[in-house]
């Protein structure tokens, strides 16, 4: 009578526990949308708490991204390459928390590689921008309007000689003779369109039709075809100075860079100034442009220094982010500051403007980084986001990245939730029909073996995935399998004339060494596959390691205490 006073007992107590630890995930669960919306509104703080003490769902049954990226360790010296990858890992951890992503998985693997999971997260564009961007922030100058013209023009001989060539080139070569298939009235109908579009509506339309530059105007005889197609934007009002900062139309981008990159453009430029674009684009005269600097080359001060980095407005209510700099480095930026009042300061992140505004006075302990009419309140956090956590050690490519769509992962969780019941009714009424009244206690432990199992899952804050999900369907199994080998024995000592009471001690202490062998080795294994695996694998361990477990206490604890109280019965239904 003891023993079932301690049975009870104990299993009375890990039952109240076990409500305790799984009530935040059943309130979750069970909570529809519309509610969610409504704590959302009244009390955000505790629907985040509720979140984080419920189960989560691993990328697989949520959505999100995955993403693998390789550490470029080449690009360093032999110094400078070792730890690499585990102070990117920390950069990219840094910059993610700042997403508010529920339990990112960053893991590094191999000797170059990290491995980024981020459940519940879709943005695939803003997550490839923060993980891969270097965030290295400079301050730098630009160049004085005379010397630009004098750069610019270089340029324009260049370009013109270069297109003149190539024209030349392709005037030399046979024309294509067209095929009898080809309609040459569709190109008449589009040209026709073009030209009552641009009375309707004015040129712009016909430059958002325009998907790419014809190159088959006359370039030999426009002089000026890399300076002409800049429209110069960065003016001082007080001084009346021009500097170079240039508007340029999206469809000429292209254009643009592939004569900067010329071999005979680039040994013209020189190696004191480079040309950078900007961030972003803006719309301006009903037209997209990107704007395009040229700056002085040397670095006037690293945003390394930069603290106390925060999102804020600036003086005509854009948006903005604030810094501080403290101790030498603000009598240095001061420095930089004041003898360069009146002069435009580029902000710089991975050779691309951030800002270029106008140095009105000193700047002592705190200044601010503009973002421009264009940016979004996303671009201003991003900014804020890299910028607090530094910049990355080396350059990172993306190898692999996979988003796995919300509806998808609302599919995974449907269907591995009716796997699992389905398996669940079978097994229990395989068992309840096969032996009779004991089956039915066995499917009693079965019960309280997965409740306690998903309890343990909240109480530890795991993770459910897919694998997850097949590891608890094995547990269902395991923990059948348990039983079987008792009802088996009991019946063979049945058989042997023994009586009921005889039977069922015998039957438990003879299954008792098989069963404790299989569970252990199952439990070495499944530690093994924590400890070694990573991901997926690891949440089919946890669920494989404490399902086991809870089966051999259900077995030896919940159903032995009921069989207990049939020892006195003069027969036994098995």
């Amino acid at each position: 009578m003891s023993n079932q006073k301690w049975r009870l007992g104990i299993t009375i107590v890990l039952i109240i526990l076990a409500c305790f630890a799984f009530w935040n995930t059943f309130k979750w669960w069970t909570m529809s949308e519309t509610e969610k919306q409504r704590l959302t509104e009244n009390d955000p703080g505790e629907l985040l708490r509720l979140q984080q003490k419920a189960i989560r769902l691993g990328l697989d049954l949520q959505g999100g991204i995955h993403v693998v990226l390789r550490v470029k360790t080449e690009e360093l010296d032999k110094g400078a390459s070792e730890g690499a990858v585990d102070r990117a890992q920390s950069v990219i951890r840094n910059r993610i928390d700042g997403l508010g992503v529920a339990e990112p998985v960053i893991l590094k693997q191999g000797s170059d590689r990290i491995v980024i999971d981020l459940p519940g997260y879709t943005d695939a564009s803003r997550a490839e921008d923060l993980v891969g961007q270097m965030a290295i922030l400079e301050f730098k100058l630009l160049e004085n309007m005379d010397n630009a013209s004098l750069v610019l023009s270089k340029i324009d001989s260049v370009v013109h000689a270069y297109e003149k060539a190539r024209a030349d080139s392709v005037a030399t070569t046979p024309e294509k003779i067209p095929e009898p298939s080809e309609e040459p009235q569709a190109d008449t109908t589009l040209a026709s369109s073009k030209d009552i579009m641009a009375e309707l509506m004015g040129d712009s339309a016909v430059d958002i039709m325009d998907f790419g530059y014809d190159e088959s105007l006359s370039l030999d005889q426009n002089v000026t075809p890399f300076s002409s197609r800049l429209e110069p934007s960065l003016y001082h009002s007080r001084t009346g100075m021009n500097w170079p900062g240039f508007s340029v139309y999206k469809k000429d981008r292209d254009l643009i860079d592939r004569w900067l990159n010329l071999p005979e453009v680039q040994k013209i430029i020189p190696i004191d100034v480079q040309f950078c674009w900007s961030t972003r684009s803006t719309i301006r005269n009903n037209r997209e442009i990107y704007e395009l600097f040229l700056l002085k080359r040397k670095v006037q001060f690293l945003g390394k220094f930069l603290e106390g980095i925060s999102m804020g407005r600036d003086n005509m209510g854009g948006l903005a982010v604030n810094f501080k700099i403290t101790g030498d480095q603000s009598a240095r930026f001061a420095q930089l500051t004041g003898s360069n009042i009146d002069k435009p300061l580029a902000v710089v992140i991975d050779n691309k403007v951030e800002s270029a505004a106008f140095i009105s006075t000193k700047i002592r302990g705190h200044g601010q980084i503009t973002m421009g009419t264009s940016a979004t309140m996303e671009d201003a956090r991003n900014l804020e986001i890299v910028l607090k956590a530094g910049a990355l050690p080396a350059p990172v490519e993306i190898i692999e990245k996979n988003v796995v769509g919300a509806t998808l992962g609302a599919d995974s969780v449907r269907k591995g939730f009716y796997s699992s019941l389905f398996g669940l009714l079978l097994v229990m009424l395989f068992i309840g029909v096969y032996y009779r009244l004991s089956g039915v206690i066995a499917d009693i432990g079965l019960v309280f073996n997965l409740f306690f199992l998903m309890a343990v899952m909240a109480g530890l804050g795991a993770t459910l995935t897919m694998p997850g999900i097949a590891g608890i369907i094995l547990t269902i199994g395991i923990s059948v399998d348990s039983n079987i080998l008792i009802f088996e024995r009991i019946r063979e000592e049945l058989r042997t004339g023994k009586t009921v009471r005889a039977s069922i001690d015998a039957g438990y202490t003879r299954a008792f060494v098989a069963i404790f062998d299989s569970h252990v080795t199952t439990l070495i294994t499944a530690g093994a596959l924590f400890l070694l695996g990573s991901g997926a694998v690891k949440g089919f361990a946890v669920t494989l390691f404490w399902g086991v477990t809870i089966s051999l206490y259900t077995a030896y604890v919940i159903t032995k205490a009921i069989f207990d109280i049939r020892k006195g019965y003069q027969s036994l239904s098995i």
